[in-house]
């Protein structure tokens, strides 16, 4: 169950509608952000193809980019308060399953980018652009952020003071990682349109152009709600018995 009701909505924490609100808008602008990038795709590029089109291969890469990097990111970041009556251990499961489903989608994603550029005739340089090197850095913290989460709240045998040691790390550089990602995204963004819509050119705003800025919009709109419903103290999930009894039978076995 996503939200516990109580003894009904007149008991409910009224700072837990409010996240309710702001959870459901920021599933919707998610989900309308994918949704426009496959159109955007779709109708102004040609739509998605293999190695035989380095063109069309290309088109993968702000899609899965999209989904990936972006929805399935922050919304790994927001299951621990958009589900906050499941069992922590179920928690940090589907934290992690989701976090690997996002970096496959990367991996597919710079493969794709990678292909275009080196199967293109005459090749296309890699890694010039501020694009692609906070691309990668964003990849590159994902991707320590991950391992470093797997060995201090997954893998057994780290002791628990170490554990509350790591977590504002791991929160911090989570929200830096995503943030980063958002940034990366509205640069590719700006440089696909800039270079691939010109006729008409971008500068005089024809449709391709306008579908691009509003997924751009919608970008920092996902963005900013997914930092906000993170970090706002009274949307903090509160610990279940559960949560309890599964801290101390972990440090029984310590």
């Amino acid at each position: 169950m996503l939200f516990s009701l109580g003894s009904g909505k007149a008991n409910m924490d009224p700072a837990l509608i409010n996240f309710k609100v702001l959870y459901v808008l920021t599933q919707l602008c998610g989900l309308t952000m994918i949704v426009l990038v496959g159109t955007w795709i779709g109708q102004h590029f040609g739509g998605l193809g293999g190695t035989a089109n380095p063109k069309l291969e290309f088109n993968w890469h702000p899609l899965f980019m999209t989904i990936g990097f972006i929805y399935l990111y922050g919304n790994s970041i927001l299951i621990y308060r958009g589900f906050r009556t499941t069992r922590k251990k179920t928690l940090k499961l589907t934290h992690a399953g989701i976090h690997m489903a996002a970096f496959i989608l990367t991996v597919i994603a710079l493969k794709t980018v990678f292909d275009s550029h080196n199967l293109a005739s005459p090749p296309i340089p890699n890694m010039y652009s501020l694009h692609s090197w906070l691309g990668l850095s964003a990849v590159i913290v994902f991707s320590l952020q991950y391992v470093a989460g797997f060995v201090a709240f997954l893998a057994p045998g780290l002791r628990e003071n170490y554990r509350i040691a790591m977590m504002p790390l791991h929160i911090y550089f989570g929200l830096f990682g995503f943030v980063l990602a958002i940034a990366s995204a509205l640069m590719g963004l700006t440089e696909k349109a800039i270079f691939a819509i010109t006729n008409p050119a971008y500068s005089t705003l024809p449709p391709a152009g306008v579908l691009a800025n509003v997924i751009g919009v919608l970008y920092v709109v996902f963005g900013a709600l997914v930092v906000y419903l993170a970090t706002e103290p009274s949307y903090k999930r509160k610990p279940i018995p559960e949560d309890t009894a599964l801290l101390n039978s972990s440090s029984a076995n310590e």
